[in-house]
């Protein structure tokens, strides 16, 4: 029989955790052993005080138990210290393992691999979901471990003063195992719930901001704002749930160590004072009572910790259980890079018939042919396609009939050509940095005299002078401050720095005015010499200085098609 879902993703999930702490164990071993350091130093503190006090009662030289307390307190805080210190350092490497585990995929797969959301969406949940994961690596299993070994190491030094003291720590404790349970399966859903809020606040946020001229033009503001407010509230809400949760799980541990420390205290008490009414067998002195004393606090310390850090562990499930169905459906897009072209191929469609994930087809016979040195534009309307042939190079969109071939290579469905490729879009990404960090993006290992030559050939030269810096002119979030055809030509200089043999441009002209158009398409006659350039559009003026026009009809194109 099939495992139910539920059972299914826990598998994933576990999976997943073990898999992304697999490297970090060491770390976390040596931060656990440098917690068990410091607590040893606090039976040393309880212990050299316990016998402090009595030598100081009994009217004898403190001595030996005051060098013991102050070895303890340097123990407890060099051994604190360090174990922060490798802990931290364990909870950063379990999210870089996950992160890279991620970005490999996602290089190998394509980014339609993350399709079906918007791009704050996604970057929220791959960078704060990763984040979650710290907490784990550095509080959660260091904990859990010091949850058990702690307190019966405490209870060991308190039974070799107070067998009874012992005993009544040990059946304190026996009821705590239930509620902990019940509180970490109401923090885990919670935790999930307020994780799936921070991605919807943070991709609606992520997509007004880099719409904000938009909305402004059609007085939008009002409206959107509403929007942000209505996903603000219920993240706060889901928020403030698990905040409930773990004020009432602390609240009861706190219960349930106070009564437990002050049964231990009231023993103690009568005991030295020989008015306990029963006989237990123990005989218990000053020093003795004192020491178990100051170690029944501590012995619920870590069981308290344990219950915030369920909070950690809920958060890194979560966050694992979104990251592992990515990871397990990375075998839907297959892709398989083809090694880089050394010269510009023939591309040809024969019939081609093309699918997203489904397999349901979304174009059907479609043919053409594309020539090295010449401009081939697949024009028609939205819908009918364009965007989707140009992906199948790519291995984005699958080939479901029909043959594609390059040059003397016919593909097969996910082979792609995304290193032979340079892909230009409507609106080019740009980062906050120079207009050479943004050029360079498209090959970090390239000189600064490759840039330069790059720039100058897509004419970044004529607007980036050197009384505005150059190419070390700073732009903004997103390019702030340059017209659609200044963006486009970074884009083209990207990806002349590639060097590719093809170039793919999905409505390179899209955002731009005539007189941008123009100068954008007189480069690009100029640059195609020697390359492969196919252009997916339908802008007249392009259309007018194509070379070689594939008109595509609607009637090609099933429902749900790519534009």
């Amino acid at each position: 029989m099939p495992e139910p879902a539920g059972n299914t993703e826990k598998i994933r999930t576990r999976s997943a955790l073990r898999r992304w702490s697999g490297n970090v164990q060491r770390q976390v071993s040596l931060g656990l052993a440098c917690q068990l350091m410091a607590m040893a130093g606090w039976i040393a503190i309880a212990w050299g005080i316990g016998h402090g006090v009595s030598a100081i009662a009994a009217g004898q030289p403190v001595g030996t138990g005051l060098l013991v307390a102050a070895a303890g307190v340097l123990v407890r805080g060099m051994s604190g210290w360090l174990g922060d210190i490798l802990l931290a350092h364990a909870g950063h490497a379990m999210v870089s393992t996950a992160r890279k585990e991620l970005f490999e995929t996602l290089s190998d797969a394509g980014a339609g691999w993350l399709g079906g959301a918007d791009a704050g969406t996604r970057t929220a949940q791959i960078i704060d979901r990763t984040a979650k994961l710290e907490g784990y690596a550095a509080r959660w299993l260091p904990g859990m471990r010091l949850a058990v070994a702690g307190p019966v190491m405490i209870l060991i030094a308190v039974a070799t003063q107070s067998w009874l003291s012992a005993v009544l720590l040990l059946v304190s404790v026996m009821v705590l195992p239930l509620f902990i349970w019940l509180t970490a399966s109401e923090t885990a859903a919670r935790a999930k719930a307020q994780q799936a809020a921070l991605d919807s606040l943070s991709g609606a946020f992520q997509s007004r901001a880099a719409q904000s001229g938009l909305i402004r033009a059609f007085r939008g503001i009002r409206r959107e704002t509403d929007s942000l407010q209505e996903a603000s509230l219920q993240l706060r809400d889901r928020t403030m749930a698990i905040l409930r949760v773990a004020f009432l799980s602390t609240a009861v541990l706190e219960f349930f160590a106070s009564v437990s420390i002050a049964l231990v205290a009231v023993y103690i008490g009568f005991k030295l004072l020989g008015v306990f009414p029963f006989g237990t067998g123990e005989t218990l002195t000053l020093a003795e009572g004192l020491t178990a004393l100051i170690l029944a606090p501590e012995f619920f310390s870590p069981i308290r910790k344990l219950s915030s850090l369920h909070h950690d562990r809920a958060d890194a499930s979560a966050a694992a259980a979104m990251l592992s169905d990515w990871l397990e459906h990375r075998a839907d897009y297959p892709v398989h890079k083809l090694p880089k072209l050394e010269t510009a191929p023939d591309i040809t469609f024969d019939k081609v018939s093309l699918s997203w994930s489904d397999q349901v087809p979304v174009v059907t016979n479609l043919s053409f042919e594309a020539k090295p040195g010449q401009i081939t534009t697949l024009a028609g309307p939205s819908g009918s396609g364009k965007s989707t042939a140009l992906l199948a190079l790519i291995g984005r969109a699958r080939l479901t009939g029909g043959t594609i071939r390059v040059g003397k290579q016919t593909l097969t469905s996910g082979d792609s050509l995304a290193d032979s490729i340079a892909y230009i879009g409507q609106t080019p990404w740009l980062m906050e940095g120079t207009i050479r960090e943004n050029i360079a993006i498209a090959r970090p290992d390239a000189s600064a005299e490759e840039i330069k030559a790059a720039a100058r050939q897509a004419g970044i030269l004529d607007f980036a002078d050197d009384s505005r810096g150059g190419l070390d002119q700073a732009l903004g979030r997103f390019g702030a401050g340059l017209s659609g055809g200044q963006r486009q030509r970074i884009a083209l200089a990207r990806a002349l720095l590639r060097n590719a043999p093809v170039f793919l441009l999905d409505e390179p002209t899209a955002h731009l005015d005539p007189d941008a158009e123009e100068d954008f398409l007189r480069k690009l006659k100029v640059l195609s010499e020697g390359r492969t350039v196919l252009v997916a559009s339908h802008s007249e003026m392009l259309i007018a200085a194509t070379d070689t026009l594939v008109p595509l009809q609607p009637f090609q194109v099933k429902e749900g098609a790519a534009c």
